[in-house]
Parts: structure tokens; C-alpha cells; sequence
């Protein structure tokens, strides 16, 4: 396999359902050994759909990684797992925050076997406070950021869970990612390794600072709007003649014009309504209402090809059957063939990220401890051999 960035940094990758797993999947593609923990009475239980009884969500974010299996509350497991945790540079893990101390894997405990570890704790809530101890799952973290409230039908007060409901678990994993490679550079300046807390109520608040600035600055909550832009107007989707939708936006002045010949209603760029997108915004529903009847004038290749002609941003929904075709996501891999043992191939979305010098990689989820034996192998001879660390096994 081609040596990516992270070749010779090996992850104790404790993680469940989709936050952790989907930040060491990440690792896995930039190169490092990421050796997924599962316990051994695991019977692939997880969230839905089940693809030959194992979970999708289990297939989907534990790419990149080998397989192995510890029972840590058990003393011989737990040991051999002390012993995988001396050579490994990180350690991950996305449980509530007492879990880790249960199973003897607390920061106290692994930076005893390894003080040099970065060590990285994912909760729903933060290590302190009222709520520390609960669950946090993707929907809780939607309503209770106000997330949900901003999101739903035009005109609507409570809001709604955005439907594509992992986007707040893979922020959250995106950021504890992020994390993890500033944690190892500051491993390579200061000689030390330290622990790291990420939450997702901390990372779904920053997702949304430019929503909590609005309400800031004006006093006023962000109301659901629809397919529409809160700063941007007009930004939202249009039904055509042949009764699909077009998303159109116009990010600047320069759109704003080619859009207004584009429809052939040059008049409006000179309205003192529409003047600036400041205008536009305050006087969205009267655009609304002028644009609507516009574009359903005409069928929705007729406005692709038109506003494609003035550089106006514009887009149709696409299903899934037509996307994994598209020659752009193909020629660009967004999505990759993966063949496993257990279900075939999968269709999968690749490396987000492109290195010259030193190509990332995408390989199939390993099965329930599949590599255990080759893994506590590998270690003992590294811990023999005094290779226990990124350095020794990159020689």
C-alpha cells in the first residue's frame, strides 16, 4: 500500500456507531495503522440497515483500518491490550466519560503504559457538567444547539432534523481528526504526548458560528426557511416547467447581473429593492415571488444552459443512481469499488483529499477481530525488537 502521510503512526482505535470510527477512518486513509478495537462477544448489532448481519454504518465508517478483539474486563485482554497501547501513537475513543475508567483505558491508565500517547476522548456533552453522563446521539445534538430550529419548511416555529442526520457526526469526527494531527505535532516539538477533549456539543456550536453571530448581533433566532439562504438571497431552489427543481444562487454582484439577463429582466438589477445583497435579503420574499413564475416558465436544462452561459451557480438535485456515474466523480474518485470478503463490493466515497508525494489509500472494513492474531504478532516483535515508535517502524 502506498505510504501516506501518516505511515508509522499506529491508533488504538476504541470506537462505536459513527463519531470515532469515521475520525480513525480518516487516519487510516492518510496512512496509519489504525487498529480497530471490538469487544469479542460483538455480534455486529449497530445502526441500520444490516448487510449479512452486520451493520451498514459498521461497513461504512471502519474502512482503512485492521481488526482486532480485547474482552478489557478481562485481565489477560486488558494486558495484551496495555501491550498493543505501548506502540501506539494515539489512542480514540467516543464513549460517555466514565466508560474509559471502567475499562481501565482512562488517560491516567494508558499514559502510564505510554506517556508519549496523544490521547483523544469524544463525548455528547463535555467531561464536566449536568449532562455529562448522558448519551449524546446526532438528533439530541441538532435540538439542543439549536441546529434543528434554523433548519425546516418556510414559516414553520420548531424546525426540524436535517434528514442526512450523520452531518453532525462526522463534524464532530472531522474536528477530533484535526485534533489528533495537532496533538501529534505538538508530540513532535515538545517531546510530549497529552490528552485532548472533543465534544460534539462544542463541535456542532462551532459549526454554526456564523448562525450564533446573526443572532448576536441582531437579537433575533434564525426562522427555517426552507431550501432558501439566510445571508444570501437569492439562494434556494426553483420549480421548472417539467416539474424538477433548480438551485440557483447568486454569490455577488457580478452573478446578480448575469442572473437578471440570464431570466431577461435586466430591470431588476437597477430596483433600489435588490440593489445589494444586504437589500436582497431583506426583500427575499418579494424576489421569491418575482423569480418563481420565471423559472417555471421554462424546463430546467433550458435555465442550466442559460445561467451556465452568464457563470451564475446552479445545480439540480441528483439521485444517487446518476451521481456514482457522473465522468466528474468518477474521473476524480470520489467514489471508490471496494471488494470484501462478507458483502461483495461496496461503493464507497474515497479519500477527501489528494497528496502529491505521498497518496492516501482506501481499503475494505476488516470482519470482527479478523486481525488479531497478525496484530498482537506484530507488536510483540516490535516490543522486542525496542520498535515502539513512528520513527523505528518507518526504518
Amino acid at each position: 500500500m502506498p505510504n501516506g502521510p501518516l505511515s508509522g503512526i499506529r491508533v488504538f482505535d476504541l470506537t462505536i456507531a459513527m463519531v470515532g470510527p469515521w475520525c480513525a477512518m480518516q487516519l487510516g486513509a492518510m496512512g496509519a495503522d489504525v487498529c480497530h478495537v471490538e469487544a469479542r462477544d460483538v455480534t455486529g448489532a449497530g445502526v441500520p440497515p444490516n448487510i449479512k448481519g452486520q451493520s451498514i454504518g459498521y461497513i461504512t465508517w471502519n474502512m482503512n483500518k485492521r481488526g482486532i478483539q480485547f474482552d478489557l474486563k478481562s485481565q489477560d485482554d486488558r494486558a495484551d491490550a496495555y501491550e498493543l497501547l505501548k506502540t501506539c501513537d494515539v489512542f480514540l475513543m467516543n464513549m460517555r466519560p466514565d466508560v474509559a475508567g471502567r475499562l481501565g483505558v482512562d488517560y491516567e491508565s494508558v499514559s502510564k503504559v505510554n506517556p508519549n500517547i496523544v490521547y483523544v476522548a469524544v463525548t455528547g456533552w463535555g467531561q464536566t457538567g449536568p449532562m455529562r453522563d448522558l448519551p449524546g446521539a446526532d438528533g439530541q445534538i441538532q435540538h439542543f444547539t439549536g441546529f434543528g430550529s434554523a433548519n425546516g419548511v418556510e414559516g414553520t416555529t420548531e424546525g426540524e432534523i436535517y434528514r442526512h442526520f450523520t452531518q453532525m457526526d462526522a463534524t464532530t469526527g472531522n474536528y477530533a481528526c484535526q485534533a489528533i494531527l495537532m496533538g501529534l505535532l505538538a508530540r513532535k516539538r515538545t517531546g510530549k504526548g497529552q490528552r485532548i477533549d472533543v465534544s460534539m456539543l462544542k463541535a456542532i456550536s462551532s459549526l454554526q458560528s456564523g448562525r450564533l453571530a446573526e443572532h448576536l448581533s441582531s437579537g433575533q433566532d434564525p426562522k427555517p426557511l426552507g431550501s432558501k439562504a439566510q445571508s444570501v438571497a437569492p439562494s434556494q431552489a426553483f420549480l421548472c416547467q417539467d416539474v424538477r427543481t433548480l438551485g440557483v444562487e447568486a454569490t455577488n454582484e457580478a452573478e446578480w447581473r448575469g442572473l437578471t439577463q440570464a431570466i431577461g429582466k435586466p430591470e431588476l438589477a437597477e430596483d433600489a429593492r435588490f440593489a445589494t445583497n444586504s437589500d436582497r435579503v431583506e426583500h427575499r420574499d418579494e424576489l421569491s415571488a418575482i423569480l418563481e413564475p420565471v423559472f417555471a416558465s421554462m424546463p430546467l436544462d433550458y435555465w442550466v444552459m442559460e445561467l451556465g452561459k452568464v457563470g451564475v451557480p446552479c445545480a439540480r438535485p441528483m439521485r444517487w443512481d446518476e451521481l456514482k456515474q457522473h465522468p466528474q466523480v468518477t474521473e476524480n474518485g470520489y467514489l471508490v469499488d471496494i471488494e470484501t470478503k462478507s458483502w461483495g463490493t461496496v461503493k464507497t466515497g474515497g479519500p477527501p483529499w489528494h497528496f502529491e508525494k505521498s497518496p492516501a489509500r482506501w481499503f475494505r472494513t476488516p470482519e470482527f477481530g479478523e486481525h488479531s492474531d497478525e496484530i498482537m504478532r506484530e507488536i510483540r516483535a516490535e516490543l522486542a525488537a525496542g520498535k515502539t515508535t513512528a520513527a523505528a517502524r518507518n526504518q
